[in-house]
């Protein structure tokens, strides 16, 4: 990669284009050429908190897109929220609408169950998966459990991550991401796991409360072919506070799978 290269995607990146799904227009970022890398952004947040990762694997050889799941970001969506199904449903949609053919979907907290269900219902249109924090595991208190553990996490965030998603979280407002995130929490994601026939890589940080470790090895031992990568100072906005590292432990999985 060069400065070269690297100033060309993120000159791509910060544009955004639009296409029509259905009764919605799914507003996406996109740069680079190569194998299709397809980054979705976790609960109420958008294309935008991928710019430290979608330049980057633009950069280094791939055609990188990261849209606006509906009711978020600048694509319109209903005022209570999609399901997990629904949002895998929409994913698909965007991506059919865009032509795409088989890519690797990197998923991030709450869309890691978004981008599984893609993968257990449509494995043509999956060439591997990334999940970065995977959140999903059970518990009759998960939602309160998790409230605590983002209080915990936000500690330890950058102040650029808190405004970036402050001014997200506001965008979609309390209704919508509240009942998303309920729906969310509802969701199981183990029983998709023995119907995932593509590779997996699993990336958690050491000091994330709310996406523990232990949960990430349970997914990844229940995969066909699940691996782990733990990113020592990563928060649970891994991609995002330690980009470098994660970048790379992206780049070398797809770069494994062709």
């Amino acid at each position: 990669m060069t400065e070269t290269d690297l100033g060309t995607a993120a000159a791509a990146w910060a544009s955004t284009s639009r296409v029509q799904v259905g009764q919605r227009r799914v507003r996406y970022r996109e740069a680079g050429t190569g194998p299709t890398i397809v980054l979705v952004h976790g609960l109420a947040m958008a294309a935008d908190y991928w710019s430290r990762t979608g330049p980057p694997l633009a950069a280094a050889g791939f055609h990188v897109l990261a849209p606006d799941l509906p009711g978020f970001g600048e694509t319109e969506g209903p005022e209570d929220g999609l399901g997990v199904q629904e949002q895998a449903s929409a994913l698909r949609g965007w991506a059919e609408a865009l032509g795409l053919g088989p890519a690797v979907y990197v998923g991030h907290s709450l869309s890691c169950q978004t981008v599984l269900e893609l993968a257990a219902k449509r494995p043509a249109w999956v060439a591997g998966l990334v999940l970065a924090a995977p959140t999903g595991d059970g518990g009759e208190r998960r939602m309160v459990a998790e409230a605590a553990r983002l209080l915990l996490d936000a500690w330890r965030e950058s102040l650029q991550l808190l405004v970036l998603a402050g001014h997200a979280y506001l965008r979609a407002g309390p209704r919508r991401f509240f009942r998303t995130w309920k729906s969310g929490a509802k969701h199981d994601p183990l029983p998709l796991l023995p119907n995932i026939r593509v590779p997996v890589l699993v990336v958690v940080g050491g000091i994330d409360p709310v996406a523990p470790l232990s949960f990430a090895a349970e997914i990844v031992g229940a995969l066909a072919d699940g691996r782990l990568e733990v990113i020592p100072e990563g928060t649970h906005a891994v991609f995002f506070e330690e980009p470098e590292r994660f970048n790379a432990a992206v780049i070398g999985f797809v770069r494994g799978l062709s």
